[in-house]
């Protein structure tokens, strides 16, 4: 959901067999060409989770059958944008280009080999997931546990 005010979006993190990260080399036109996960804007009255899992499935033909929101990453300056960091459960297939002027490849990465041209909210989102605090922004840690004194 973007506004004038911001931006709410998600990153999809999605993970092979190997335990290799998807990444898409985004060439938008204006913009610095670099890698991201899939993801993108959320829809007004969708959650964090359905927009996952329709964003996967339009940038890359994957279908999840879920994901799971694990935390959220902020990126102040102008316009705040709020990112979501979403979980896909493991997908069959091999990611397609279905939208060819955003991206011109899918990738699979090893964590130790994830190229250094990030989308900044790729970037924070691999941090957070490694546990490292977010370079640009602030990050929050999502609980699976009401806290206590909590109804």
């Amino acid at each position: 959901m973007a506004s004038g005010n911001g931006t709410v979006g998600v990153g999809v993190v999605v993970r092979d067999e190997q335990r290799r990260v998807l990444l898409g080399l985004r060439a938008k036109h204006g913009e610095p060409v670099v890698w991201c996960l899939p993801g993108g804007a959320v829809d007004p009255g969708e959650s964090f989770e359905q927009a996952a899992v329709r964003e996967l499935a339009e940038e890359t033909g994957l279908t999840a059958k879920s994901a799971e929101v694990v935390g959220l990453v902020l990126a102040p300056g102008e316009d705040v944008t709020a990112t979501a960091v979403a979980v896909a459960d493991a997908t069959r297939g091999e990611p397609q280009v279905l939208e060819p002027h955003v991206f011109r490849t899918w990738q699979w990465f090893p964590a130790s080999e994830v190229p250094e041209a990030l989308f900044p909210a790729t970037r924070q989102a691999l941090e957070f997931l490694a546990d490292d605090a977010a370079s640009d922004g602030v990050s929050y840690r999502l609980s699976r546990t009401a806290p206590a004194g909590a109804g």
